[in-house]
């Protein structure tokens, strides 16, 4: 269990509500608005939502294209009637790229699920990454990794 040190201790605090409503949401999402694509960072903030059980195509914005060529592999990918949910960090570097793909999207008619991405912000309290998701599989009553490598 290499890859998610640490995931192996549990803590005896439960989840809280917060967390609860970030789980139903992350798992309700994609059946709420299908088709759904995902824009993350990175492959460890993909590797974290696998886990979380979040099965939908997802594309990291940490790649060697240029904004313009991600923009048209997220258009490609998403189709005319899809939909984007860009779960970038919520740090200054994931807002900076968030507020550029979402208005580069735009322009080529794309939905983009601010509203989703506003949600998510608010139940995760503290954390600023999405890979400090980690931390919900280490309460008492957290779900087991899906077993994404």
């Amino acid at each position: 269990m290499d890859r998610w040190r640490g995931v192996e201790y549990r803590s005896t605090r439960p989840l809280r509500e917060n967390e609860r409503v970030l789980l139903k949401i992350l798992q309700d999402v994609p059946e709420k608005y299908n088709p759904l694509l995902i824009v993350v960072e990175g492959k460890r903030d993909i590797r974290i939502l696998r886990n979380l059980g979040v099965t939908v195509p997802m594309i990291k914005t940490q790649t060697n294209k240029t904004r313009e060529q991600l923009v048209d592999h997220i258009v490609k990918e998403a189709g005319q009637k899809g939909n984007v949910l860009i779960l970038t960090d919520f740090d200054a570097e994931g807002i900076e790229i968030c507020k550029a793909l979402e208005n580069l999207l735009e322009g080529r008619k794309v939905r983009i699920l601010k509203r989703v991405r506003i949600k998510i912000r608010s139940l995760m309290g503290n954390w600023r990454c999405i890979e400090e998701m980690i931390a919900l599989f280490k309460r008492k009553d957290s779900p087991e990794p899906a077993g994404y490598p």
